[in-house]
């Protein structure tokens, strides 16, 4: 685990990506699915802080355009590997993954801005041997306990 805190300036950065990517979304109807308790622009907020916190440990730089269209496979490029970052707003939380794919690794990150715990990864093609097909109530993902992952270090 790596815990991680952004610089003011970074919570700014993720603040206004993710209000963009926020009204973004609302103004062309694209359905986030998200977690109802939580409100949008926070989720969006929160998710690029996670975003800026895994760039800033694997120090490269993400692709903070906010675009329309299909999300992209991942948030993050590094050593020729596809990151997606998934944030928990839990202490502990598990990783949630709705839609799977192979050749993407996917990070656990939990906290909110400006602290930030990155508590490890698994290789997509490794989430349905150590994780659970599980029906939560904003729907279906795989859940994969942290207790399952790989320690960040061994990315790095």
């Amino acid at each position: 685990m790596i815990d991680v805190i952004l610089s003011r300036s970074e919570a700014k950065i993720a603040k206004y990506i993710g209000l963009s990517r926020n009204n973004l979304s609302l103004r062309t109807k694209i359905n986030q699915r998200c977690d109802p308790n939580q409100m949008d622009d926070e989720m969006n907020v929160e998710a690029v802080g996670a975003e800026l916190a895994v760039a800033k440990v694997l120090n490269v730089y993400p692709d903070l355009s906010p675009r329309v269209g299909p999300l992209p496979k991942a948030d993050l490029r590094y050593r020729g590997k596809l990151i997606d970052v998934k944030r928990n707003h839990l202490d502990e939380g598990d990783l949630l993954v709705r839609k799977l794919c192979d050749d993407v690794y996917y990070v656990l990150v939990c906290g909110s801005i400006p602290r930030f715990r990155i508590i490890g990864y698994i290789p997509g093609d490794k989430v349905d041997v150590f994780g659970a097909w599980s029906g939560l109530t904003y729907g279906p993902c795989w859940k994969v306990a942290p207790s399952k992952l790989l320690p960040i270090e061994e990315l790095i």
